[in-house]
């Protein structure tokens, strides 16, 4: 068994890690191509990425983003950004914070250590003056982290939410990726920037061992069964740990069944071939169902607003009641628990 708020903290634990770990894979490449680029191409490419992330409601708070520090600060050190790669690293502590009984100590350590590496937590104009530097230290923490959830955590169903909330993640953002290079107002759907954003070029390489082309990149992102990072791969992931969630629980088991049909749609060429004729809108679909099971998963968690909440016990300070005497107790009492094991 594990309580609601415990199995919350952990499904967004694998959701910030991965989103951290993109993020920062997304800059670093953006930080590189945008250098030797005319000014209003450097900002085509800024507004791809954002829409690669799926920012855009967030950049329009900001404003448009006008030159290359702007994008770093926007992608790296905003706070007010819940896409940024600090504000994930944020979001990563804090929720381990709270599970922490449950965790290994050494992951702990290593997302505490990667938030106190971060001097310019809260200045969102702030940027280190080694951006490369800071971009794969990031990565290489992230890494760190997920070869301890991998090697030193139980396999319970607090390992399961993790691996879950990274699958899912990763699922949306590689849709989106393929979604914004189909949406590139350059008129063109760079083979070899869909790669290296996933990870996924030597992979590739070592594969087919030719240039890419994009027709058979999106096959490769979307289809191929032994890339880690390949939607169906992640999407198979998800369900089995759906799978061994469910059990206890018929909204987990109904998030599973959401799971398995999207795998089945992408393994029998029925997304793909919807692509054919329009396949922005197809991407588009396609991601708003991920992003729906992902709100389905975390609403099978969290029990509803409108659900009692605990209230705290205590004997106020100066009293000589005794515990069962009207009064010794807050004024309130203890309504029922909703972070209890989850079912």
């Amino acid at each position: 068994m594990i309580l609601a708020r415990h199995a919350g903290a952990l499904l967004w634990v694998g959701r910030y890690l991965e989103r951290a770990e993109s993020t920062s894979r997304c800059l670093s490449y953006a930080a590189n191509s945008i250098t030797h680029l005319r000014a209003d191409e450097a900002r085509a490419e800024g507004e791809l990425m954002v829409r690669t992330l799926g920012l855009q409601d967030e950049l329009e708070a900001v404003g448009p983003l006008e030159s290359q520090p702007q994008l770093v600060a926007f992608l790296l050190s905003d706070t007010d950004n819940p896409g940024s790669v600090v504000s994930a690293i944020v979001a990563v502590r804090e929720n381990l914070r709270a599970v922490r009984d449950r965790i290994p100590i050494e992951l702990w350590e290593e997302a505490n250590g990667l938030y106190l590496r971060f001097p310019f937590l809260g200045h969102a104009n702030a940027a280190p003056s080694g951006l490369h530097e800071v971009l794969l230290m990031v990565r290489r923490a992230c890494l760190a982290i997920s070869g301890i959830l991998n090697e030193g955590m139980r396999r319970d169903e607090g390992h399961a939410f993790v691996v879950v909330g990274r699958m899912l993640e990763r699922s949306i953002f590689t849709v989106g990726l393929l979604e914004a290079s189909h949406s590139d107002t350059r008129g063109v759907t760079d083979a070899t920037r869909m790669l290296r954003l996933t990870s996924s070029l030597q992979a590739y390489h070592r594969q087919f061992g030719n240039a890419p082309d994009p027709q058979g990149v999106v096959h490769y992102l979307l289809h191929a069964s032994d890339l880690p990072r390949s939607v169906l791969s992640c999407l198979g992931r998800a369900e089995d740990g759906l799978t061994a969630l469910g059990e206890n629980s018929a909204a987990l088991d109904r998030a599973r069944r959401k799971a398995a049909l999207l795998r089945a749609r992408l393994s029998l060429g029925e997304i793909e071939e919807a692509m054919t004729t329009d396949p922005r809108a197809t991407l588009q679909d396609f991601a708003g169902q991920l992003a729906g099971l992902a709100g389905d998963v975390h609403a099978a968690i969290v029990p509803p607003l409108g659900m009692a909440t605990v209230q705290a016990q205590y004997v106020r300070p100066g009293r000589t009641d005794r515990p069962g005497d009207a009064g010794a107790l807050g004024d309130t009492p203890a309504a029922g628990r909703t972070d209890g094991p989850l079912r």
